[in-house]
């Protein structure tokens, strides 16, 4: 064939066949090509090779989920009796694999509040295996040091990942940052379109070869299919970014307005406590934002059922706006005192702002705030 496919191929195969036996042994021995989907596949090899580039790492492993690979990464690098390092303010599944899971197993961990830096580096102060950051977090956007709490985490020899989910590559680069492994549910803003449930880790040897082993005997690797929609997505990656910047900077400030709200969490206005910190560290200040309605639970509610253009459902960072209430769904999990810890209200709504026009979206807002 003289051409070419523009479009990389999917490759749906689950197992691959060999002409002699040393070419299959070679293979295992040296991962030298393809033997099993469970292990590589070409399709999720591309689309690794995509964004370890964009992340400025030599690797990427792919998974079938976020939680996949949040969960392969840290216990890849954690046995018993080690200890963790965290924020209180992560995403739910996390906080239950930190809080719930990981004790159970003997590893224990240090949850402070993320905009208390000091005890931050108090606790990496007294040893730990691993630091775990999320930034911005999951769903008040604060927005962590990561240079510094790397580089003290990093002082007691301990490995440190960062989950950049509400980021992406094109507003943040952990590699700078002095981050292990980092980390992306490629769920959301990598694929884009709500079409596609996946996650990666993007690291270096010896973090790579680690996390490839642990992934080969868990079993969470990312399907062709998944892989191939995924990087897709990422064509489009920067431009989508760049106007989801665009539109939640301006419903930030539209929502700083009405007294029907009474606070607005965005890294990209001079009133967030993390301001400063996220100019330093952000290229962009990202299309996640949340905001407190002023009322009760029945209220935020009643706010939430009147939304037409932006949906109510969960997850984020794809094409279409999608608001919910944490309290209900992805901080569900956690205990009244510890969602009361996270800063997670009964009021509190989570809103990813798409890329429709932004006139639209307001005009959407303004009318269901009327019914608070």
């Amino acid at each position: 064939m003289k051409g070419k496919p523009v479009v990389d191929p999917v490759y749906m195969t689950a197992t691959y066949k060999f002409d002699r036996s040393d070419d299959l042994i070679d293979v295992v021995q040296n991962r030298s090509g393809y033997i099993y989907s469970r292990w590589d596949n070409p399709s999720v090899k591309a689309v690794e090779t995509e964004l370890a580039g964009l992340e400025g790492y030599a690797s990427a492993v792919g998974f079938g989920s976020g939680m996949a690979a949040i969960t392969t990464a840290i216990m890849a690098h954690v046995k018993a009796g080690d200890r963790i390092v965290s924020t209180q303010e992560i995403y739910g599944g996390t906080y239950e694999l930190l809080h719930d899971t990981l004790p159970a197993y003997h590893v224990d961990t240090a949850m402070i509040n993320c905009g208390d830096l000091e005890r931050l580096l108090a606790e990496i102060d007294k040893g730990l295996t691993l630091l775990y950051l999320e930034t911005p977090t999951n769903p008040l956007l604060r927005v962590v040091d990561v240079k510094t709490l790397a580089d003290a985490a990093h002082a007691k020899g301990a490995v440190v990942l960062l989950d950049s989910t509400f980021a992406s590559p094109v507003n943040q680069h952990p590699v700078d940052l002095g981050v292990d492994v980092v980390i992306h549910s490629a769920t959301k803003y990598l694929g884009g379109h709500h079409d596609v449930t996946a996650g990666f880790v993007c690291c270096n040897e010896p973090y790579f070869k680690k996390i490839w082993n642990l992934r080969k005997v868990l079993g969470g690797v990312m399907d062709p299919m998944s892989a191939f929609m995924t990087l897709r997505g990422m064509r489009t990656l920067e431009l989508r970014i760049l106007k989801h910047n665009e539109n939640a900077m301006q419903i930030a400030r539209f929502l700083e307005t009405p007294d029907k709200v009474t606070s607005v969490h965005y890294p990209g206005l001079a009133s967030h406590p993390d301001h400063a910190i996220a100019r330093k560290q952000m290229s962009g200040f990202g299309g996640m934002l949340s905001f407190e309605i002023n009322g009760d639970f029945d209220q935020t509610k009643r706010f939430m059922d009147q939304l037409g253009i932006i949906k109510l459902a969960t997850s984020l960072g794809g094409v279409t706006s999608l608001a919910n209430q944490p309290i209900t769904n992805t901080h569900v999990a956690l205990s009244p005192e510890n969602r009361a810890k996270a800063g997670v209200s009964e009021s509190l709504v989570r809103l990813s702002v798409g890329i429709e026009d932004v006139e639209d979206l307001i005009g959407d807002l303004y009318q269901a705030l009327k019914a608070v």
